[in-house]
């Protein structure tokens, strides 16, 4: 299963991913609390374990300058949080990027269209608009295809995501106290994940 913890921005929260060994990193260069710079980025992904995948994250962004930010980074994954079509991601996936269509979804109708790209993007992650008191986990059991799913992710409510049977989450304020990422949700959540993915061999 994918563990991605986004929003990274300082060194500290590079160190431990780098203990914990997740799945990807994201770096957000859309407007955001979050946001990092190219120059900040380029030194974080200096100290990142080379096991761990890079992700960037944009949003309506210009295609030069989402494609100039990945070349220059070295970016393994472009993830696309906004009304990026069908032709942005196929363009990207030329120049060698894999992607990640992040839609968020309110309704049933929304499921639909994150559907469309199916079989375009590389994984399609399902999340809550910011700052709406939606029940992404009630909409995603209308998933019909494999998904990431991500908003209000929590350890204690973590269980709940992972009945899903999600191909990935994704973890951003979940993993923090007070704005900066904590080392002991972040390990909480990979131990979960750890427990969780030894069940299912058990079972099955």
């Amino acid at each position: 299963m994918i563990v991605k913890f986004c929003g990274i921005r300082r060194e500290e929260d590079v160190r431990f991913c780098n203990l914990l060994n997740p799945t990807m990193i994201g770096l957000i260069f859309a407007e955001s609390p979050r946001k990092v710079e190219k120059e900040v980025a380029q030194k974080l992904l200096r100290i990142k374990s080379p096991c761990i995948k890079a992700v960037g994250v944009f949003k309506d962004q210009n295609l030069s300058d989402v494609l100039s930010i990945s070349t220059q980074l070295k970016l393994d994954f472009v993830q696309l949080h906004g009304n990026e079509d069908i032709e942005f991601i196929e363009y990207l996936k030329t120049k060698g990027f894999k992607v990640i269509k992040a839609v968020e979804v309110e309704n049933l109708s929304d499921i639909k269209k994150a559907a469309i790209y199916k079989g375009i993007a590389d994984f399609i992650l399902i999340d809550r608009p910011k700052g709406r008191e939606v029940d992404v986990v009630a909409l995603a059991k209308n998933v019909h295809f494999d998904f990431i799913i991500a908003g209000g992710i929590t350890p204690e409510n973590l269980e709940k995501y992972l009945a899903l049977k999600p191909v990935g989450i994704d973890i951003s304020s979940g993993v923090e106290t007070n704005g900066i990422k904590d080392f002991g949700k972040m390990k909480l959540i990979i131990e979960k994940v750890k427990k969780y993915k030894a069940g299912e061999v058990e079972n099955g």
